[in-house]
């Protein structure tokens, strides 16, 4: 159920009775009841959300690490992978388990805020100390302050939409850190609590509107209809199209150009969506828009990450993505407002954005997104446009891999956990050339992380593999870097650096300059402060 309430109208009755002596400002609460089915409220969390006097209580989703079957020979036995096969997810026990190892998510939209929050646990947690101490609200550049309510309530004000992670005892996470030798995510990074609060939509598709094919839940939709259809607008419940499309091994809902799936508050759509040609003109790719989330929970799991995303030159708005199955996506259509949770296992990649330098879009390829992943969160190359991306990455991959972009510019990043220690980078340049391209605003505030730059320089002729390169505004705070940050050429003979510039780079409060860099960076051959490394 949509529940919407106007505190204008309420103000204009109370006025008309006499029982109101002055306006009260604008405000809209827009929450949905759960899907139904085999979707499960969460054991874990529960949400209440108060504006105007009313508590407002959205569903709370649940998601955890689990088994991820793969591909089965007639007998029933397991096939070995010959491509990505190790990354298939061994379950363990939550105990054993030193990543996160299951979350809680929930969405509701607002305007006119402020609104009232409170997150109350609902059952003890593995690795939580009750009651709690301490809670945080990331990326804490939002500066949301929760504050403790009896024994295991976390309540914070809203005054515009944001996506964040609520952590229960985070300063008791840090103690631990300092007091074990191999770091590791520990109490509310091991199962934190999402929350994605958004504008109220606008231009929402009637379901009455001519060329609109309203599918209700259980029902089975098919091919022909779907292909007609302007608007396919799946009502709240559950839809399981994860065996739609016979003659499609892969399954995909394919959209043509013009058309829009809609996917309602409340709608829980099994399945996988694809444009029905190869990277069309962003202009003529269709859309796939809503409140509702998108599962790949029920898709095969597979050894081919590039082939089967669970999104194919379909732009996207305002949805939720949970339990991929493999990558989410290797396309150049745009992504708004979108959340990806619930990766479990190392093929689930996050976005890849590698743009052809053909391509004459000029807004934002990715815009203001919190993803979750468990292989390399955020892609890109070329010239990508990616704004306010927020990550919490598990303990594999890295959460930026920076390839051969040119043109290329990223303007706000928050990295809030990655959990891997102590191999792996934070941002990997390791491969290609960068050119013509700004990284800025980004924060780093990750619990640990293994090292912050990989920079290494290969053997490939020419170069310089650096011309025009900018990271500016990069702010680090994590008590726990495992190693120093590597730029330069390993071996005699390696292409021409070129010249990189960090501005404004400060690492636990101390600014990284000329005259300190070596406490940070490890120069290898080819690599001299103040001209291929430049520190302002």
């Amino acid at each position: 159920m949509n529940i919407n309430i106007n505190q204008r109208l309420l103000w204009v009755l109370g006025a008309s009775l006499g029982l109101l002596a002055a306006p009260v400002a604008d405000s809209q609460v827009n929450v949905w009841n759960g899907p139904g089915g085999d979707v499960a409220a969460s054991p874990d969390y529960e949400v209440a959300v108060t504006s105007g006097g009313r508590v407002y209580k959205p569903f709370t989703y649940y998601s955890y690490n689990r088994p991820v079957d793969k591909l089965l020979d007639p007998e029933g036995n397991y096939i070995k992978l010959g491509f990505l096969g190790l990354h298939s997810n061994e379950y363990k026990r939550p105990g054993e388990n030193p990543d996160t190892y299951a979350h809680s998510w929930t969405s509701f939209d607002f305007a006119g805020g402020p609104v009232e929050v409170e997150v109350r646990i609902k059952r003890p947690l593995d690795g939580l100390t009750l009651p709690l101490r301490s809670c945080g609200i990331f990326p804490s550049t939002l500066g949301i302050k929760g504050q403790i309510v009896g024994d295991n309530t976390i309540r914070f004000t809203l005054l515009k939409p944001a996506k964040i992670a609520v952590v229960p005892n985070p300063v008791q996470a840090l103690e631990k850190l300092r007091a074990a030798e191999s770091k590791q995510a520990f109490e509310g990074y091991r199962n934190p609590l999402f929350l994605f609060a958004r504008a109220p939509e606008t231009d929402v598709p009637s379901k009455n509107a001519p060329g609109t094919l309203v599918v209700s839940p259980g029902r089975a939709g098919r091919v022909a209809e779907f292909a007609k259809a302007k608007v396919v607008f799946f009502e709240p419940g559950v839809h399981d199209y994860s065996q739609f499309n016979a003659a499609d091994p892969e399954h995909y809902i394919t959209l043509h150009p013009g058309q829009t799936a809609y996917l309602a508050g409340g709608a829980y759509v099994y399945g996988v969506f694809s444009a029905d040609e190869r990277r069309p003109a962003i202009s003529e790719m269709p859309l796939l828009r809503g409140r509702g989330t998108m599962s790949g929970a029920k898709q095969r799991w597979s050894d081919l990450p590039y082939r089967t995303t669970l999104e194919k030159d379909v732009r996207m708005d305002g949805i939720q993505i949970t339990d991929a199955q493999n990558h989410i996506s290797h396309s150049t259509s745009p992504v708004r407002d979108v959340a990806v949770v619930g990766a479990w296992h190392g093929n689930t990649d996050g976005f890849t954005r590698e743009v052809p330098a053909s391509e004459p879009y000029k807004g934002w390829h990715l815009d203001d997104c919190f993803v979750m992943a468990a292989d390399t969160n955020l892609k890109v190359g070329g010239p990508a446009r990616v704004r306010n991306y927020t990550i919490w990455q598990l303990a594999n991959a890295e959460p930026l891999w920076i390839r051969n972009p040119d043109g290329c510019e990223v303007d706000g990043l928050q990295v809030i956990a990655f959990n891997a220690w102590p191999s792996r980078q934070t941002i990997n340049i390791s491969r290609g050339t960068v050119k013509n391209s700004t990284f800025r605003n980004i924060t780093i505030e990750a619990p640990f992380v293994p090292l912050l730059f990989l920079m290494p320089i290969g053997a490939e002729a020419g170069g310089p593999v650096y011309e025009k390169v900018l990271f500016e505004n990069i702010t680090v705070n994590t008590p726990f870097i495992a190693r120093k940050s590597l730029f330069g050429a390993q071996d005699e003979g390696g292409a021409r650096a070129g010249q990189v510039v960090f501005r404004n780079l400060v690492v636990n409060g101390k600014k990284v300059t000329t005259q300190n860099c070596g406490d940070y960076f490890e120069l290898l051959k080819g690599a001299t402060v103040g001209k291929e490394i430049v520190f302002e």
